[in-house]
């Protein structure tokens, strides 16, 4: 009898469990692009760890089975990062307007070496399919894919 119940509380510990460490990849996720957000880091730095932090919570979102908890964490990801998000991809765009064209040729070869652009090539489009039907996602991939995309074409003055 006591093996019964254990089973039958195994799930709801489990769900339990998932919730607290969804719980605590947003609350780090708040606080890294928190503090990027108000550091005096340059514009490039910033976004580099905006990109950064993109990437991890993708990896962490690709995990969900279900895709309706997925598109819960997303939906609180982007609601509890917006502002932080915004913030970083404005600096970004002034930054880089400013920029004459031996800076932006110098971006380019920097944007073309960084660690992350791998990663962002190969699960940016896993993320996008996922979540094609939803219309929030794909907003948020492309503002910050976007924001990478507007670095690199205005470098290469295009």
């Amino acid at each position: 009898m006591k093996r019964f119940f254990l089973l039958l509380a195994l799930p709801l510990l489990l769900h339990s469990c998932a919730s607290w460490q969804q719980n605590k990849w947003l609350a780090a996720h708040r606080a890294n692009l928190t503090r990027i957000a108000n550091s005096s880091m340059s514009p490039e730095q910033k976004m580099d760890g905006l990109i950064e932090d993109y990437l991890q919570f993708i990896r962490e979102d690709l995990k969900f089975v279900d895709p309706r908890k997925g598109i819960k964490y997303v939906q609180k990801y982007h609601d509890q990062n917006e502002a932080a998000m915004n913030k970083i991809l404005g600096e970004a765009e002034r930054w880089q307007s400013n920029l004459d064209m031996v800076g932006k040729a110098s971006l380019a070869v920097r944007i073309a070496q960084k660690p992350y652009l791998d990663d962002l090539m190969d699960l940016g489009p896993k993320f996008k399919r996922k979540y094609n039907q939803y219309a929030f996602v794909a907003k948020m991939s492309a503002k910050i894919g976007g924001g990478l995309g507007k670095l690199a074409g205005k470098a290469l003055g295009l």
